[in-house]
């Protein structure tokens, strides 16, 4: 099975997000801080604030690279992308700007993530999935 790095689930969701008419504003490689992902749609004026977390390190040369990340690991990027992206939520200036966390579509993904769906509802946060073919879904809340 291939594993999607965060470089990798950053490039699908932007490729996703062009297919849904948004031009992409910002997108940084893993060896940037911000944003990982900034998107807007010039036709209702809608911006998506993008936190994305990889199954695998990105990184040449780890313990990792290329190796599924353990259930502690996944634990700790679905904890960290949760709380980044929680953030983004409280910075947003305007009912137009939308934050999502973005991640791989795994089994253990879905365990960890199935246990925030409630409270990224109540925070108007939306979570997108991307298989291993780079396809993108919508996690539903």
């Amino acid at each position: 099975m291939t594993m999607l790095d965060e470089n990798d689930v950053v490039e699908a969701v932007a490729d996703h997000l062009r297919q849904k008419g948004y031009t992409i504003v910002q997108k940084l490689h893993t060896s940037e801080q911000g944003v990982d992902l900034i998107a807007e749609r010039a036709s209702d004026g809608q911006r998506l604030l993008v936190e994305a977390k990889g199954g695998t390190s990105s990184r040449q040369g780890s313990n990792r690279y290329g190796k599924p990340y353990t259930p502690s690991q996944v634990y700790d990027r679905v904890s960290k992308g949760f709380y980044a992206v929680a953030c983004l939520q409280e910075k947003r200036n305007s009912n137009n700007t939308q934050a999502i966390l973005a991640c791989p579509d795994t089994t253990l993904f879905n365990k960890y993530l199935s246990r925030i769906t409630v409270s990224a509802s109540k925070l108007g946060i939306m979570i997108l999935l991307v298989k291993p073919d780079r396809s993108v879904h919508e996690l539903k809340l």
